[in-house]
């Protein structure tokens, strides 16, 4: 189906009150129903993935996702099915602070989708609030901190309520990695680099074996600061079963400028892993280094993957990024 019938089919659905919601401007009939009154737009853009709005009103602050009408986008829809699933059924039961769910649309055949958090804008602040190097190492400390809390959770105490969808499997992860490297040409980007990732994979892998849930996505956007100074964790459309070294890279690795990581790599670790053991998941040193290392092994080849799907500057930086912290690894 082309974008113009797409779009027709949108309308014609959000003119009758069919959901998910398409338009920041026109809620379906039974999220009016489930929010009456009067909801005053406050703001509202499209993002990378998802349309984002913000209202006010007799309810309160409330924030709205959705995919916008004329999208057809799988991959959106599966990432923002995949956190309705997560708030919906995991989140309420983790000890990790969140904006919980209110409400959630979901259209497989349209590929729609919507979820309804409160809107925490006015109660919280982001990361460019901070605006001293040392409040912003104090915070990537915080976001890690957070992360231990998550993982230690999904390892333990929470991995009893984890459905097969939620349960991890290192063979999916090797073959994976083998399937990629088969068909990456001669010429692509660190072509050797991811080769060598994944050829040590499994025994990387069997070195950090200790399966939990991870955000997917981790970096110092991914939280929300309260008044208290308490981190709230936001955005789970890439969260998925793996091992906590998956994130910790992902904030280290991939995001963390070289120098940066030169000067902060050692504290970051010790901070993860004191908070990780006050959670509940005692790991030694050597222990969290190799959760690490794998971790770092996976997001060169999860950004290569994605290099080779949707090629551009931000992912070509993300994979530069990521290469240069195997090297130093290796």
């Amino acid at each position: 189906m082309n974008r113009a019938r797409v779009l027709a089919a949108d309308l014609r659905a959000a003119a009758q009150g069919r959901g998910p919601a398409v338009s920041s401007r026109a809620w379906p009939r039974e999220l009016r129903a489930a929010f009456p009154g009067r909801q005053r737009r406050l703001e509202a853009w499209v993002g990378e993935g998802a349309a984002f709005a913000r209202y006010g009103g007799p309810q309160g602050p409330l924030f709205l996702k959705y995919l916008p009408a004329g999208w057809a986008d799988a991959r959106a829809y599966r990432r923002l099915a995949r956190e309705v699933a997560f708030l919906r059924d995991l989140a309420p039961h983790m000890p990790v602070p969140h904006a919980p769910l209110l409400h959630a649309g979901l259209d497989a055949s349209r590929v729609k989708a919507h979820l309804l958090t409160r809107d925490l804008t006015d109660c919280t602040s982001g990361w460019g609030a901070f605006t001293t190097d040392e409040q912003r190492e104090r915070a990537l400390h915080d976001l890690l901190r957070l992360a231990a809390r998550f993982h230690a959770f999904w390892h333990g105490q929470g991995r009893r309520r984890l459905t097969p969808e939620w349960t991890w499997d290192p063979a999916v992860m090797v073959q994976q990695a083998e399937a990629l490297t088969a068909r990456r040409p001669q010429h692509a980007p660190h072509r050797d680099a991811v080769a060598d990732a994944a050829r040590q994979l499994p025994d990387l892998l069997a070195r950090a074996h200790r399966p939990t849930v991870v955000h997917g996505d981790l970096h110092s956007g991914q939280v929300l600061w309260g008044a208290d100074g308490q981190g709230i964790l936001i955005d789970y459309g890439q969260t998925h079963a793996s091992i906590p070294g998956e994130d910790l890279a992902h904030v280290l690795a991939v995001r963390l400028a070289a120098p940066d990581r030169a000067r902060l790599q050692a504290e970051l670790l010790e901070s993860y892993r004191d908070a990780l053991g006050q959670a509940g998941l005692v790991l030694s040193a050597a222990e969290v280094q190799a959760q690490y290392r794998a971790g770092v092994a996976i997001n060169l080849l999860s950004t290569a993957r994605q290099a080779a799907r949707t090629p551009g500057s931000g992912v070509q930086e993300a994979l530069d990024s990521v290469a240069t912290a195997w090297a130093e690894e290796n």
